[in-house]
């Protein structure tokens, strides 16, 4: 009976720590004026995470991370930089950091790194 009570203690803890394993991502799930909302996975659990949208102006919000390692965070949508790109950045405090740059195809190539 023992062991079967400190395995399921050590599934409990380790169960969110696995949930939240791959490299962090976003997406977008509304741009509609004038919000923006984001959603974020595979962050660390719980993990507080300061999101940022880059346009020609900024808007930030902070959000903790479920368990699971997700979140979902409204933010102002600003009005967009040349060719109407935005950029959105999430910034964890344990380590976890992922950039979206979101527009027309044209303005956002494969493997372009420039905000």
């Amino acid at each position: 009976m023992r062991g079967l009570l400190a395995t399921a203690a050590l599934l409990i803890v380790v169960a969110p720590a696995a949930a939240a394993t791959g490299k962090p991502r976003l997406a977008i799930v509304s741009s509609v004026a004038p919000d923006l909302v984001v959603r974020g996975v595979s962050f660390r659990p719980q993990e507080r995470v300061r999101v940022r949208v880059v346009g020609q102006k900024t808007t930030t919000a902070a959000v903790t991370a479920s368990v699971s390692g997700a979140f979902r965070v409204r933010l102002g949508k600003p009005p967009p930089l040349a060719c109407g790109r935005l950029v959105i950045r999430a910034v964890g405090s344990r380590g976890s950091l992922v950039t979206l740059r979101f527009g027309p195809p044209e303005c956002n190539p494969p493997g372009d790194l420039n905000g």
